[in-house]
């Protein structure tokens, strides 16, 4: 894994946000200002190696997940023993199973990406995270600097991640729901969250969506201001 600061503050509370396949920093450093707080993202889950002595700075931890990073959070902090600094959790267009045929993308369609997977798949699969040309466009400005040799490492690598136990006890406080998502069916998400009893906040935008990520910004400062009531 990739662990990238964005910003550091003297704050003790950091935004860590875990990143969907594919990713790098590059598409995501718009949101270095969401927040008064740190800001660290998690991305490219092709090894599990991770470095959790960077973060212990930090007394709270604000997570934003997204993508398959809303499945490879709560394993990899509960596995080194950072979960317990979770304040309040969000998930974006994702699922705790990540690949399942009903709680997620199905194993199936998931498989056939990485057979097909080329250049010009690759851009299709980004294109299809966007709701509209214009956020595409934007998009593929800041493109992430990922070769096609490691898209299909992590795309093979996302599988046994996927497979195995889910955290227990542990679920998003509020997962978005795009309704035009294309690459997790909106279906599979709110059946997942039902089974999880999390709280379903819909949106209309697709899969890839930077009103999204300011919305979990904005829920976050909003339910931690509750709290220090």
């Amino acid at each position: 894994m990739k662990q990238y600061f964005v910003n550091k503050s003297d704050t003790k509370r950091l935004n860590l946000v875990f990143l969907g396949y594919g990713q790098d920093e590059r598409p995501f450093l718009y949101l270095k200002n969401q927040s008064e707080d740190s800001l660290a993202l998690v991305y490219d889950y092709t090894n599990r190696n991770f470095d959790p002595d960077v973060y212990d700075g930090f007394d709270e931890i604000c997570l934003i997940a997204w993508s398959m990073g809303v499945m490879a959070a709560p394993k990899v902090l509960n596995k080194y023993g950072l979960l317990k600094k979770v304040k309040i959790s969000t998930a974006i267009n994702g699922t705790l199973e990540g690949i399942d045929d009903t709680l997620g993308i199905p194993l199936s369609m998931w498989q056939a990406t990485i057979d097909a997977l080329d250049e010009k798949n690759a851009v299709k699969f980004y294109r299809r995270m966007c709701s509209d040309k214009l956020l595409f466009c934007e998009y593929m400005v800041n493109r992430p600097d990922r070769s096609v040799d490691s898209l299909k490492a992590e795309l093979e690598a996302l599988i046994p991640f996927s497979r195995e136990p889910l955290v227990s006890d542990f679920v998003y406080d509020s997962t978005i729901v795009g309704k035009k998502d294309k690459i997790f069916s909106p279906r599979n998400v709110i059946r997942s969250c039902d089974l999880h009893r999390m709280d379903v906040i819909e949106s209309e935008y697709g899969h890839y969506s930077k009103d999204d990520f300011y919305t979990s910004f904005i829920i976050q400062t909003s339910a931690l201001r509750l709290k220090q009531r």
